[in-house]
């Protein structure tokens, strides 16, 4: 979903359509945009793995919900685990995305006690593993690719994906980001989201993929004429479910 509000402060061509039409890409399925039923999705995975239909690239929005008991019955498509889906076709995508920290990492579902028994397509919170084990690679040689936030920005997506196509050298840090991430609220004008700044805490989709409890969760500002600061033992149920 946050990959189609990419227009911004008049950043002309950063927009899902442009992407597709000047790359001459054939959008196979997206769960907003596409009209086919459940039966024609699967008829599209089927020609996928018989090699009738070829899969560039695979984005993956969310997380990876295992639950209950590693049935994946929690979370499925036409009464099929779509995490079995999703590992089906990673084995046939040349490049695979993970679009967002939950997708990357599990998010705040894979928190402790994790009911959901969630993951992220690659890592569960900051260890290696998740739905296709650390070793996994791609057709082309590629682990998954996290393009972590919260959500992330519809360019940052974008601009990740033309940065693979064209072929440019991929650099990822030791939690598999590529350079070409930035803020989740940035923008072409403002470069920082000026989250940390705002509410006292930085964003875990841009720093780490487990949520720094460590850093204060509230920012509290007084000014003349304003109303009663917020009591810390307020937030106590919120910050105790981090």
């Amino acid at each position: 979903m946050a990959i189609l509000g990419a227009e911004g402060h008049g950043q002309q061509g950063v927009t899902l359509p442009s992407f597709l039409e000047n790359n001459k890409i054939q959008l196979l399925w997206h769960p907003s945009l596409s009209l086919e039923s459940p039966q024609e999705f699967f008829r599209i995975v089927e020609r996928i793995e018989k090699g009738e239909q070829p899969l560039t690239f695979l984005c993956v929005e969310g997380s990876i919900i295992h639950g209950p008991n590693n049935t994946g019955l929690m979370d499925t498509m036409d009464g099929i685990p779509k995490r079995d889906l999703i590992r089906r076709l990673c084995h046939y995508a040349a490049a695979v995305f993970a679009m967002g920290t939950c997708a990357c990492y599990g998010g705040i579902p894979a928190a402790p006690p994790n009911p959901s028994e969630s993951s992220g397509l690659q890592f569960t919170l900051s260890l290696p593993g998740g739905l296709l084990g650390a070793d996994w690679r791609s057709r082309a040689g590629l682990p998954v690719i996290n393009v972590s936030g919260c959500a992330v920005g519809a360019s940052t997506m974008i601009s990740t994906l033309q940065w693979i196509l064209d072929g440019r050298p991929l650099e990822l840090d030791r939690f598999n980001r590529p350079l070409s991430i930035a803020p989740c609220l940035s923008d072409h004008f403002e470069k920082k989201c000026q989250t940390a700044q705002k509410v006292g805490y930085r964003c875990y989709g841009c720093t780490l993929p487990r949520f720094p409890v460590n850093t204060a969760l509230f920012h509290r500002e007084e000014m003349p004429g304003s109303e009663k600061p917020i009591n810390p033992e307020d937030l106590r149920t919120f910050i105790n479910y981090f």
